[in-house]
């Protein structure tokens, strides 16, 4: 099972926030996509984040969950640390390495924003496309005009 994990970049901030993790792609598809799409504000840990906040978003697909990729990305920062440390340089690193914050999920899996979000918030779903096309009022115009003639056929030629 694949796990999908959404950080945010804000305006004017520098630093990424882990949004939501572990989602499948139905609870993406409710929590982050159709908000997005909507221009709707998206809820996430008590957090109200308005979509036109939002300056870069990133859904990245994982086979481990966020706690397991992390803890991965810990372990292998670590031995790093440490292959540096043993090597000849002259210097001695002093860290426990990276993967201790939740924004960090972005260096695991891959990027899969593309699949779900192409376009700005605010662009609607196919619902609310074909929803306001109806709404249109030449089309409503035309339709309701249709339906007269429809009727005034019928009951004329009774």
């Amino acid at each position: 099972m694949s796990y999908l994990h959404v950080t945010v970049k804000k305006k004017g901030a520098d630093d990424w926030i882990c949004i939501f993790s572990d989602l499948s792609v139905t609870q993406l598809r409710k929590k982050l996509v159709r908000p997005y799409r909507l221009g709707r504000a998206i809820y996430y840990d008590g957090n109200i984040l308005s979509p036109s906040d939002i300056s870069k978003i990133r859904v990245n697909e994982t086979e481990r969950t966020h706690e397991e990729e992390l803890k991965f990305v810990q372990e292998e920062s670590f031995r790093q640390v440490q292959v540096f440390n043993r090597s000849n340089s002259g210097v001695t690193l002093i860290s426990a390495g990276h993967g201790y914050h939740d924004y960090e999920i972005n260096e695991c899996g891959k990027d899969v924003t593309h699949k779900y979000i192409a376009d700005g918030p605010g662009t609607g779903t196919l619902g609310t496309l074909v929803s306001d096309f109806i709404k249109h009022p030449w089309v409503v115009r035309i339709v309701g005009g249709l339906i007269f003639v429809a009727v005034a056929a019928y009951l004329g030629f009774r």
